[in-house]
């Protein structure tokens, strides 16, 4: 008999372990990974592998991260939808991916593809050919007063008043001093004295 019972927890214990871990391996299938962004421009295609293209993005620090297309990826610019072929490279791209840690690949939910550059640059230089008007450049703002740290009491500063322009002044001729008499040196107060008064010792 204690065979028996010894044979049953054992069996028991084995059939609950497969049990739980199979709970956790559909658990982990039906938590949704995080969806990230990158933008930047694209520098290739890779349509070799047949299950998900590959697609690298260089953002604006130079760095190029690898993002793999799959056939449910939305590739679309504007409401126009694309293929992978259609992402050339230079284009300007947004795309939204998760992160799969288990196998540490970047797989894409959607990429957005902004207007060629050509369009984009055709824009303002069709609209800097119809103004005929110079370009007016505003004037600088003057530096916003410097906060009051906390706690301290300062006396609101009035702005510094612009300096006026002063109108430029012709050259006019300086003329020499007159030539005058040698200036006298100044007398000492001893010598003013009165010359009458003798002097007593």
């Amino acid at each position: 008999m204690r065979h028996t019972v010894v044979r049953w927890t054992v069996a028991l214990a084995l059939s609950g372990g497969v049990v739980i871990q199979a709970v956790q391996a559909a658990e982990e299938a039906k938590r949704t990974l995080p969806t990230l962004l990158i933008k930047g421009e694209v520098v290739s295609v890779d349509t070799s592998d047949p299950q998900a293209a590959l697609l690298k993005v260089k953002d604006r620090y130079g760095f190029e991260t690898p993002i793999y297309l799959s056939s449910n990826t939305k590739i679309a610019q504007g409401t126009q939808t694309l293929t992978a072929a259609n992402l050339a490279a230079g284009r300007a791209v947004e795309v939204e991916y998760n992160f799969d840690i288990n196998t540490a690949k970047r797989h894409a939910v959607s990429v957005a593809v902004s207007a060629p550059a050509a369009t984009a640059a055709a824009i303002p230089a069709a609209a800097s050919t119809t103004s005929a008007a110079p370009s007016v450049v505003a004037p600088v703002a003057a530096p916003a007063a410097p906060m009051p740290i906390m706690g301290s009491t300062v006396a609101p500063v009035a702005p510094a008043a612009p300096m006026p322009t002063a109108a430029p002044v012709a050259a006019t001729p300086v003329a020499a001093p007159a030539a005058s008499a040698p200036a006298k040196p100044a007398a000492s107060a001893t010598s003013q004295q009165p010359a009458s008064t003798p002097a007593t010792h």
